[in-house]
């Protein structure tokens, strides 16, 4: 990536969506002039009329390549903000980019996948590819047949990282940018390459408090038995049958929140987070990502402090690789945001900002799921992560 490659982020909380889109291009075009931006990157609530959102944003940027997603809140330099649009711009004199897009993720997640990541790299042909930063539906629960796909477009050995769109807690519908369009149930990526370089940093800052099971029956998203137990059995143990009557009334419960479970595939010292979003009578668990039978499975207990930590250390591994680094791009679990409370998730990003450099752009978004690879060194085991939070560097 040449020297001249330059990065801004503009932000608006103005209540209107067209004027709101273009307040945020117009703060970040001040300091990108006078180069030209080639790719712009969209934050913005779901409480917008989104084509009037897109539409302000095409008005006063022009016809480049957008891509984005709805948020659970959206994040800047200054911190943590809510209804609002942040836009990231990245000007470079030399192509450093492509964008693809699919719809369909709902009923073809597979294909999908395929089709997004081909239409990125047929566009982006002949420089070397870095990896696919994608922005994803984050109610479906089949993200990991939308990787097969993307896998099986662009080989198994393809970085793929991003953030699995939100709509501020009401679990109703988000949205995916595509240029001008508003979608959902899409997948829309941009593939990086050229000199361009992806550093990539994960944490959650949970740790293990009950003994190990495993998960004997599950389908999809919904985690039924435990060591052939029903699988509630394992909040009831720790936290009492009258938390559970409690959290089966509601959805992601603050108990949920802070005593997530933590999926241990075979083979691995690591664990994937998930979400409890709703009990079953049953006494079976529907969860914020995919489970797989066979896998060990405990409950997991985080705090603020532990959780201000992890993201110190996903930031660190961001940066490690680049020598420069020419903006920072956070996907952060809503879940996080609500454990952490708002003084705590100020200090968070603050926190990052401290790590990266003060001068160094900086948006991102809260999200109803992180997209990156399990292992840092195993880019094949690409997963859905939930709980955790994911900070990508784009530099040198």
């Amino acid at each position: 990536m040449p020297e001249s490659l330059t990065a801004t982020v503009g932000w608006s909380e103005h209540p209107q969506a067209q004027l709101a889109g273009k307040e945020a291009v117009g703060r970040a075009l001040r300091h990108l002039a006078p180069n030209a931006p080639s790719l712009a990157i969209v934050f913005a609530s779901s409480w917008y009329h989104q084509p009037s959102l897109l539409q302000g944003i095409r008005e006063a940027l022009g016809p480049v390549p957008t891509v984005g997603e709805s948020t659970a809140g959206e994040i800047v330099a200054e911190g943590p903000v809510s209804r609002s649009c942040a836009v990231l711009l990245l000007a470079a004199e030399a192509p450093i980019c492509s964008i693809g897009m699919a719809e369909g993720a709902d009923v073809k997640p597979r294909e999908a996948g395929q089709r997004a990541a081909f239409m990125a790299a047929r566009d982006f042909p002949t420089s070397p590819r870095t990896g696919l930063v994608i922005f994803g539906d984050g109610l479906l629960t089949n993200s990991a047949e939308v990787v097969r796909g993307i896998q099986e477009s662009l080989g198994t050995s393809a970085l793929i990282v991003g953030g699995m769109a939100g709509d501020d807690l009401r679990f109703h519908r988000t949205y995916q940018y595509w240029n001008d369009r508003a979608l959902s149930h899409a997948v829309v990526g941009v593939l990086f390459g050229g000199a361009v370089k992806i550093g990539v940093g994960l944490e959650h800052g949970f740790a293990p408090i009950s003994k190990p099971r495993r998960i004997t029956r599950a389908h999809a998203n919904v985690l039924y038995e435990l060591d052939r137990h029903p699988a509630a059995s394992v909040y009831e143990e720790y936290l009492g049958t009258d938390v559970v009557q409690r959290m089966r009334r509601e959805e992601l419960t603050p108990r949920g929140i802070a005593y997530p479970l933590g999926v241990q595939p075979e083979g691995s010292n690591r664990w994937l987070l998930r979400n409890v979003v709703a009990l079953g009578d049953d006494g079976s668990l529907s969860c914020s990502g995919d489970i797989l039978e066979g896998s060990w499975l405990q409950l997991m207990l985080g705090n603020k402090e532990l959780a201000l930590e992890a993201a110190v250390r996903a930031a660190q591994s961001a940066v490690r690789s680049l020598g420069r680094v020419a903006c920072v791009v956070v996907f952060d679990a809503a879940s996080r945001r609500r454990l952490l409370g708002s003084t705590y998730a100020a200090k968070e990003i603050a926190a990052i900002r401290e790590v990266i450099g003060a001068s160094i752009p900086l948006a991102g978004c809260y999200t109803y799921g992180e997209q990156a690879p399990f292992e840092e060194t195993d880019l094949e085991r690409t997963a859905l992560h939930t709980g955790a939070i994911l900070v990508v560097a784009l530099g040198t």
